[in-house]
């Protein structure tokens, strides 16, 4: 006597009832192929990972990048304006050409930009580390004048200790592109490099060092 299993999806324990088709194994053929099909779709995949991984690693972060301006190479636009914040000069009129004979960092900023907030800690770390040999300073400049104020008060609030400049042709004279835009300035007064995105302190060290003549 058959024993027939109960509950959903059982199967029944006796024999196939007779004229259900049985379907045929597929030849060892075939199946050799699928296997090694499948083996080079994984080969390729992981071939693709690798290198999108190694461009990924490559590439120079969106959030800085060198930008090749008509500016390098050049002697630096004026920049000539009201002091945003109140220092020895007592808030009076800056100039870039006062800071001839040093490394100047002329930084274009905004308070409402987000990357100039992120970038923060990085200029007064470059700040910092030249306060003692005068060498270098930053040179902000407000790109938006309609932010004066407010671009103020987020330097202040920051304890930024460099000047900061009202001009209002600078960002036209500059050609500003994304904020924050920063342009290394050497002692002579020509444009070395022009930085899109947030910098780093390291890296504006090396440029320094890159473009200053080594005595024998």
């Amino acid at each position: 006597m058959t024993t027939v299993s109960s509950g959903p999806g059982a199967r029944p324990s006796g024999p196939e009832p007779l004229g259900v088709p049985v379907p045929a194994p597929a030849p060892r053929g075939a199946r050799h192929r699928r296997r090694r099909l499948a083996v080079w779709i994984s080969l390729a995949a992981a071939v693709l990972v690798a290198v999108l991984i190694a461009v990924l690693a490559s590439a120079k972060p969106s959030s800085e990048q060198l930008v090749n301006s008509p500016l390098l190479g050049k002697a630096a636009p004026s920049l000539d304006g009201s002091a945003i914040l109140n220092g020895p000069a007592g808030g009076g009129p800056v100039k870039l050409s006062a800071y001839r004979g040093k490394w100047v960092l002329v930084n274009f900023a905004a308070s409402w930009c987000v990357p100039c907030a992120q970038e923060m800690p990085q200029l007064l770390l470059f700040a910092h580390q030249h306060a003692a040999s005068g060498n270098a300073t930053i040179l902000t400049v407000a790109d938006d004048q309609g932010d004066i104020a407010n671009l103020r008060q987020f330097l202040r609030v920051r304890s930024v200790g460099w000047p900061a400049v009202d001009d209002a042709s600078a960002t036209v004279n500059w050609g500003v592109g994304q904020l924050p835009d920063s342009y290394v300035v050497d002692p002579q007064g020509t444009v070395v490099a022009e930085v899109e995105g947030g910098v780093n302190a390291a890296e504006l060290d090396a440029f320094i060092a890159k473009y200053t003549p080594h005595r024998s």
